[in-house]
């Protein structure tokens, strides 16, 4: 069977509709042609019955009351045997090979029959009159060749005509396949064109609800997806080269100032700082490309649904741990970070609430929105970091004293390579203690990791100015179910 189905997969689609349907086709006309000719022979034999009854019919009502019958000869056509109570033939108008089974009919019962004489079949009728003389034989028969002859000229009409119809019904279903699958021609045709059309087009959603249309809807919502995947992937390449040229350029300058400066040891060695600063901002830029391109390709592949779910207790273990982080770099500048954790209060157990979050997008979180803090911040400034549960998310806040940021800044925060205007250049040392060395400026890369992070989760991310002064970041995750 799959020797014959293998092939038929290399024919185009609509010769397997019509090579498909027109097979249906005929086997359901073969089936017809059978059971027509199944319903023909059984209504010829049941109308040779009634004619030979007819025929038989006038002798045995003369029998039944006659004992010295005097017989009128049968029609023309008509083949009738009168056999007496002695066995001698009375009446026959049969041919002379089949009145010489009469003798065996005499003692066969009642009814209708088929017998072979020669070669021959006759289909008889047998009745039995008895009257005063005793038990009568009458015999009617007739070819049954004739009822063979009238049924294969009727399936042999039936055929032809089947036949007739097999082929305008495989000619229809081409036409037909032909037109149904234009659209899909159409679609198609449309497809090549926006290889080369402007990036926004888009595949013509017909006004039918039919497949075809949820197939343009569904081929547009792939188009709408590739082109942001390829817009986004295009856009990270041009930031990620503009955020580079700057630290490169100001590397090789830094590089060739200290060329210059071989004789003077102090200034030598300030070139070598300054340089190490951009190779460290560098280092930081790749690091948050690498993990931002990981998280996007895990989205990517649909591995959300399979990240591993950690309690609220183990996430609150890796906040206290990324806090210890955070407080290494905030020391050097007197900041305080604290944390609080808030366990769900409707559940003594707070182990039972479980999150789409593991240990190190965690760390991410509060490594990246605390590590923003202590740098935006002043000298003597303070972070807090709280880990709270409800019934619905668990929410990660992170709230500093600092002077905040622009409101222009605040809608465009998570996105990639942004960062407030003053944040772009190099910071100044506040203190002594970083060795008066200027700070270079972040990449504008860890909020946007955040974000990716919260959404991997199934969560979001926001950000906003405290009133009292400060800035607020909050990351809530929906709680697993």
């Amino acid at each position: 069977m799959l020797r014959f189905i293998r092939p038929l997969r290399l024919l185009s689609l609509r010769s397997r509709i019509t090579i498909g349907s027109t097979a249906i086709a005929a086997v359901v006309i073969v089936l017809l042609v059978l059971v027509m000719r199944f319903q023909v022979v059984s209504v010829v034999a049941s109308a040779t019955r009634t004619l030979l009854d007819a025929d038989a019919d006038p002798y045995v009502a003369t029998l039944e009351v006659d004992s010295n019958p005097d017989f009128s000869p049968p029609g023309n056509l008509q083949l009738v045997a009168v056999v007496s109570p002695k066995g001698d033939i009375v009446l026959s108008t049969m041919p002379s090979r089949v009145e010489s089974a009469l003798g065996s009919l005499t003692t066969t019962a009642a009814g209708t029959s088929v017998i072979d004489v020669s070669g021959s079949q006759y289909r008889v009728v047998v009745e039995h009159p008895v009257n005063q003389a005793g038990r009568w034989t009458v015999v009617a028969a007739r070819n049954a060749q004739a009822e063979a002859i009238v049924v294969d000229d009727l399936t042999t009409t039936l055929s032809v005509t089947g036949l007739a119809i097999l082929v305008a019904f495989g000619v229809a279903s081409w036409i037909l396949a032909t037109a149904a699958l234009r659209p899909v021609n159409r679609m198609r045709r449309e497809a090549e064109r926006l290889s080369v059309a402007p990036e926004r087009a888009e595949l013509p959603v017909g006004p039918a609800q039919d497949e075809l249309a949820s197939l343009a809807v569904t081929l547009n919502a792939f188009l709408a997806r590739t082109r942001q995947a390829t817009e986004r992937e295009r856009q990270m390449v041009s930031d990620a080269s503009h955020e580079l040229r700057t630290p490169l350029a100001i590397l090789t300058t830094q590089l060739d100032l200290a060329s210059l400066d071989t004789g003077d040891a102090a200034a030598l060695a300030e070139h070598i700082e300054r340089a190490k600063n951009n190779v460290a901002r560098l280092s930081r830029l790749a690091n948050d490309l690498l993990t931002l391109s990981r998280i996007e390709e895990s989205e990517r592949a649909g591995d959300t649904d399979q990240q591993a779910l950690s309690t609220w207790s183990d996430l609150g273990d890796e906040v206290m741990a990324a806090v210890d982080r955070v407080r290494l770099i905030a020391s050097t500048k007197d900041i305080t970070v604290d944390f609080d954790l808030e366990p769900p209060a409707a559940s003594p157990t707070p182990d039972e609430a479980r999150y789409r979050l593991d240990a190190g997008g965690m760390a991410q979180l509060v490594t990246n929105i605390a590590g923003n803090a202590v740098s935006a911040l002043p000298r003597g400034g303070g972070v807090l970091v709280t880990w709270r549960s409800t019934p619905e998310f668990g929410e990660l806040q992170v709230t500093d004293d600092g002077p905040g940021v622009p409101e222009s800044f605040v809608p465009v925060a998570f996105d990639r390579f942004t960062r407030p205007d003053e944040a772009r250049k190099s910071r100044p040392a506040p203190d002594p203690a970083t060795g008066a060395i200027p700070l270079p400026g972040g990449s504008g890369l860890g909020l946007a990791i955040v974000r990716a992070v919260a959404e991997r989760a199934g969560g979001t991310a926001s950000l906003r100015n405290v009133r009292s002064g400060g800035l607020e970041v909050t990351v809530r995750v929906p709680a697993a179910r």
